[in-house]
């Protein structure tokens, strides 16, 4: 066999083999943290102190019919130790009571067609962020799926379902310079306004890119929440909100724990390894930058 022609295989086998060795990094490291925070919790409890609601906002992509029984069981387990919540709620009277909102990026038609109605049979809101010039066609290379088109996507609208920016063109807005950073924010939520006939109020940054002077323009550009990639717990009254991200291909527990905001000690070590890293080069630190972290 030409050595070549093994080169790909060998590379597709040492990436599949990082990205378990992440994953199990961040699944064992999320198991000892929240078994640290619940024992901290009881104590709490025992001693009487108050413990304020636990607010965590997960995003989907796609959905495909193999995965829809997938879904379902997470969506069961999700009712089952959380309460779902409205993306747009920003008061919380519950102390220590669990919240889970569901979003969903791209607007992939797999995902209307399998997930929005496990999500319509259980009463659960979802927010959808689309694209707003990538409506009915794909991105990113797939081929296997296709976004929703304006149509469908006024028909998804419901007292369920909020409709949020994923930008115009789903650009990696930090690589974007100003003037095209605000551009595909005030297209996009000027041309999904005009199709849901409704002001688009909520954004998300595409591949979890962002930066604080972008999370400037999305002030300027009229939103009123933008949401990151962040796996942080989620303070509803805020302007920027993390978010973690599940799959219908999440081990059990690993969805369980996601949704218990078992991996906000993510963004922390990110942070420390940046720091670690800018001192020994050093640089100093720069834009906030996520791409699709779990």
């Amino acid at each position: 066999m030409d050595p070549e022609n093994e080169r790909p295989s060998a590379d597709l086998i040492r990436e599949y083999s990082r990205r378990i060795v992440t994953r199990l990094l961040k699944f064992g490291g999320s198991i000892l943290f929240h078994a640290a925070t619940e024992i901290w919790r009881k104590l709490c409890r025992l001693t009487g102190r108050k413990l304020p609601p636990i607010v965590v906002v997960v995003y989907y992509h796609k959905v495909s019919k193999v995965e829809r029984t997938r879904l379902a069981r997470q969506l069961d387990c999700l009712m089952r130790w959380t309460r779902p919540m409205r993306v747009d709620d920003t008061e919380l009277v519950s102390a220590g009571t669990r919240f889970v909102t569901i979003t969903a990026d791209d607007g992939w038609l797999s995902f209307a067609e399998n997930g929005v109605p496990e999500l319509a049979r259980r009463r659960i809101p979802l927010t959808l962020f689309a694209i707003s010039n990538r409506l009915g066609s794909t991105i990113d290379g797939t081929t296997n799926d296709r976004l929703v088109t304006a149509d469908e996507l006024c028909r998804l609208k419901s007292d369920l379902i909020t409709i949020g920016s994923h930008t115009a063109t789903h650009r990696d807005m930090t690589t974007l310079d100003e003037y095209e950073a605000l551009l595909e924010l005030r297209e996009s939520r000027t041309k999904l306004t005009d199709i849901i006939s409704e002001d688009v109020k909520l954004f998300c940054f595409p591949y979890g890119a962002y930066s604080e002077k972008l999370i400037a323009l999305c002030r300027e550009a009229g939103y009123e929440r933008a949401f990151t990639g962040m796996p942080e717990l989620a303070n509803p009254q805020a302007f920027v909100i993390g978010r973690v991200r599940v799959d219908p291909a999440d081990w059990a527990p690993e969805f369980y724990l996601k949704i218990m905001g078992a991996y906000r000690w993510i963004p922390g070590a990110i942070a420390l390894k940046r720091r670690i890293l800018n001192g020994l080069h050093g640089q100093s630190p720069g834009f906030s930058r996520l791409r699709d972290p779990l």
